[in-house]
């Protein structure tokens, strides 16, 4: 089993991996950047800004009536809308960013003990959950661009040498232009090709950066778990029933139990500060998330149109997996906060002196209001939202779908 130093580089590692992709889209380093970085940073946040007012201005050009085109173009804009927040809240939090980051990479390796196995097997499962993860949305990001940029293209060609249709010209998110997007329709594919790429890579790092300090904050209470269940070990239990050493034990403990509290302490002030950067897109995600996801399922099961029943499936399940991991995420962070009343509990505390079950009692009290996620305070991002969002786009499906002709 690898030794506790090699599991800290390991982490070091996915750190730097984070980091390195942060510098491609110009976030990295959160402070410090060069002037030539923060240029690219404006540049892409302008170019996001674009974006979202050219697919706001093709909503608007739409016929209401027009439903199908409305539904094409709404889960776009709200995507990029997302984008946009999440561009903005990392470069205005930076340095929550940067304190989570250095946090990780040097000050949480004081509690963690070189010859604890447990403490190498928690290190080790937590590291290998978050690299998963962001290889997962990495990948996933990469195919989807290629996916998104090429499809339209592919079968406009298939239809043109298949079926003899020259008439037709598909794009990526087929937005609005103030000239002839057909005349012009290298460019306009092209663009849109660009963007599309932009805004999916920005997606994708906002996603990994918090999935990574979720988990690694995750990590971090368990270990603080651990500790707190072998706060007094076998041995010293024994040396204060017989009378041996009692003092410099307690002395010992309450030393080790201000530490964890300290501990504690940073890890509820930096998740509930990342549940504020987070609240905006969670709230957009919360209140729309169930109405596109319906109307998405819907569409791609009653349109005739091949590349419009693809189109729409993929946004479908793209918009599943987007609420699905939000809501798991903040499931994740809830249960493994509320895990710490449970390891107090099974903790040798009646041997401890009064001054400890004092704390300790303090303690299970905090740990009754456990860190959790939420849509800006309005609702808990967790596997119950999860469900009702499910359960209301069933619902929403089922009646479109009686009612439609």
């Amino acid at each position: 089993m690898p030794n506790i130093n090699s599991l800290r580089q390991d982490v070091v590692l996915e750190l730097e991996f984070l980091q390195s992709m942060g510098l491609k889209i110009f976030l990295y380093p959160f402070i410090g950047r060069s002037k030539l970085i923060m240029v690219g940073y404006f540049i892409t946040h302008v170019l996001v800004l674009c974006t979202a007012v050219q697919l706001g201005l093709t909503l608007f050009s739409y016929d209401t009536k027009d439903w199908l085109e409305i539904i094409n173009v709404a889960p776009n804009l709200g995507v990029v809308i997302m984008t946009v927040i999440k561009y903005t809240k990392i470069q205005t939090h930076k340095e929550l960013y940067d304190d989570i980051f250095e946090h990780f990479r040097d000050e949480m390796w004081d509690i963690v003990a070189t010859d604890s196995i447990a403490h190498q097997n928690i290190v080790k499962k937590y590291k290998w959950v978050t690299m998963v993860i962001n290889r997962f949305l990495l990948y996933y990001s990469i195919s989807l661009t290629i996916v998104v940029d090429s499809f339209p293209y592919l079968v406009m060609i298939y239809e043109n040498k298949a079926h003899g249709v020259t008439d037709e010209y598909l794009y990526p998110f087929d937005g609005w232009y103030p000239f002839d997007k057909v005349k012009w329709y290298s460019a306009a594919y092209t663009w849109e090709s660009f963007m599309t790429a932009i805004v999916v890579c920005v997606y994708s790092f906002s996603n990994m950066i918090h999935a990574s300090c979720i988990g690694f904050i995750c990590m971090e209470l368990k270990i603080l778990g651990n500790c707190l269940e072998e706060i007094l070990s076998p041995e010293d239990v024994v040396n204060i029933t017989e009378g041996r050493n009692v003092n410099v034990i307690h002395r010992t403990v309450l030393k080790k139990l201000k530490i964890i509290i300290t501990k504690h302490e940073y890890l509820a002030k930096k998740s509930a500060k990342l549940d504020a950067v987070l609240g905006d897109a969670m709230l957009l995600n919360y209140s729309l998330g169930a109405i596109f996801i319906c109307l998405t399922a819907f569409t791609f099961t009653v349109v005739d149109n091949f590349y419009k029943s693809v189109r729409y499936f993929f946004m479908f399940i793209s918009l599943l997996i987007e609420v699905f991991n939000q809501c798991i995420f903040g499931q994740i962070l809830s249960d493994h906060s509320e895990n710490l009343t449970e390891a107090i509990y099974y903790s040798n505390w009646p041997y401890a002196s009064p001054e400890v079950k004092q704390i300790m009692l303090m303690l299970i009290m905090r740990t009754q209001k456990p860190f959790k996620l939420t849509a800006n305070g309005y609702h808990t991002m967790n596997m119950n939202t999860f469900s009702r969002i499910c359960s209301t786009s069933f619902q929403f499906f089922n009646l479109l779908r009686t009612v439609y002709p």
